[in-house]
């Protein structure tokens, strides 16, 4: 999975990255608010929900010390980030403006 995601961040598609853990209750509020993202707007952004303790080489390349953590990348940099639990519709409007 790991390996999978580096190679979605390394092209030039936007990556929404939800970093979380099973345990973290606001991390998985996010799960069905990326799900309506991704059926929005999936064609212009690929969703990942990743939980860092299956993946801590990414978590630690990002520096991910608080969870739930959004992470928007964009041509391989990072763009946009939050630690908020947001609703669909801001987090469409973060997507957009910063991966274009």
């Amino acid at each position: 999975m790991e390996t999978t995601i580096q190679k979605s961040i390394n092209t030039n598609e936007a990556v929404l990255i939800n970093f979380k853990t099973n345990e973290c209750n606001p991390c998985q509020m996010m799960t069905p608010t990326l799900q309506q993202v991704k059926n929005a707007i999936g064609n212009r952004v690929l969703v990942y929900n990743l939980d860092v303790n299956e993946a801590p080489n990414l978590a630690e390349q990002y520096q991910i010390t608080t969870l739930p953590m959004l992470v928007l990348f964009f041509e391989g940099q990072i763009v946009w980030q939050t630690k908020a639990v947001l609703s669909k519709e801001e987090i469409i409007k973060n997507v957009l403006e910063h991966s274009h």
